[in-house]
């Protein structure tokens, strides 16, 4: 049976780092596949990776903390593919979320104590893996 597969898309920094190390680790401890755009090959076309690495996900799990153009690039390409995604935002976030987000759910969390965010993480995931495990 296939592995389900999940895409953690966060900035490229410290405190998305954090985030990416965080996540992943939750969801590896329900059996997920993670893929990680720091998992990239040397030399590999970005832009294909990044669209490689959401067409063969199975759900996202994307951070909107920020405005950060390459994370909504990636998140609206997920949900033009119609992707299940889990978004997060740290509580810390100034500004305010585009109003095409206004909608969505989200999980907010805490940047000093990331275990709160990997429960509600997992939890949120545990649909997912359940519903991939029922497909043949």
């Amino acid at each position: 049976m296939r592995r389900i597969r999940s895409l953690v898309v966060t900035p490229f920094d410290a405190a998305g780092q954090r985030v990416l190390d965080a996540v992943s680790r939750g969801l590896l401890e329900l059996g997920v596949e993670v893929f990680r755009f720091d998992n990239i090959e040397p030399g590999a076309s970005s832009a294909n990776a990044f669209t490689d690495a959401v067409r063969s996900s199975d759900f996202l799990v994307v951070d909107v903390s920020r405005q950060n153009p390459n994370v909504y690039y990636e998140l609206g390409f997920a949900h033009a593919l119609r992707k299940p995604t889990i978004l997060i935002a740290s509580s810390e976030a100034s500004g305010g979320l585009p109003s095409d987000l206004a909608g969505f759910q989200f999980i907010v969390y805490d940047p000093g104590n990331l275990r709160g965010l990997v429960e509600h993480v997992r939890r949120a995931a545990k649909n997912f893996v359940a519903r991939g495990e029922e497909q043949p």
